[in-house]
């Protein structure tokens, strides 16, 4: 039976979408260089696992940005989440899990900034409880994180439904005994028919 649902954070609650992101705030070319050097890069990912911070990363490609765009680069280095707006459908949907007796979990690749920001996204007020892959050097698809979930809030995998926006971290999930759904942005109709195949009550 499940009791619990886990929500991935980027894609899932809020619109994490770096090529609108860099596509609205720079022109093409300059778009591509933040893209690379900076978004979709493995510095981004070395920061979701706390082990580097936005001024080293600045330190590290200030000289690949262009200097017009470099006040703008180091703003989302710092602060992404204004870029990212939450979604209303997926907020609806953990108001209805909790009404259900739903126990709700994030479990986000995200850097410890999170702690800042989180109270601009509604849903989360509702979270019984958050695992920021940064606060423990992890990230998903790795299996340890998935165990820290369980180990922290004493949940069985078994007991437990995961939402997120990537395969490879539904894999994950599925590795450790947990199932899931891939969700698309928009797709709401298609989640909630998950979640009632899978018994929850909503």
């Amino acid at each position: 039976m499940i009791k619990n649902i886990i929500f991935d954070m980027g894609g899932v609650l809020i619109d994490y979408d770096p090529e609108r992101v860099a596509a609205e705030l720079f022109d093409g070319e300059t778009a591509e260089i933040v893209l690379k050097k900076l978004l979709r890069s493995d510095l981004w990912a070395m920061k979701d696992r706390g082990t580097i911070t936005p001024d080293e990363i600045i330190e590290r490609i200030k000289d690949d940005i262009p200097p017009e765009a470099l006040p703008k680069v180091t703003e989302l280095a710092n602060n992404l989440y204004p870029y990212m707006p939450p979604f209303e459908d997926t907020y609806e949907l953990v108001r209805d899990l909790k009404s259900g007796g739903y126990g709700v979990y994030l479990l986000s690749n995200a850097s410890m900034d999170f702690y800042e920001r989180k109270s601009g996204i509604p849903a989360l007020a509702l979270f019984d409880g958050y695992i920021i892959s940064a606060e423990y050097h992890l990230l998903k698809p790795e299996k340890e994180i998935y165990l820290t979930l369980f180990d922290k809030f004493g949940l069985k995998p078994e007991e437990c439904f995961f939402i997120d926006d990537v395969q490879a971290n539904i894999d994950g999930a599925a590795a450790v005994g947990m199932r899931g759904f891939r969700y698309s942005k928009g797709h709401i109709a298609q989640l909630r028919a998950a979640l009632g195949e899978a018994g929850v009550k909503i």
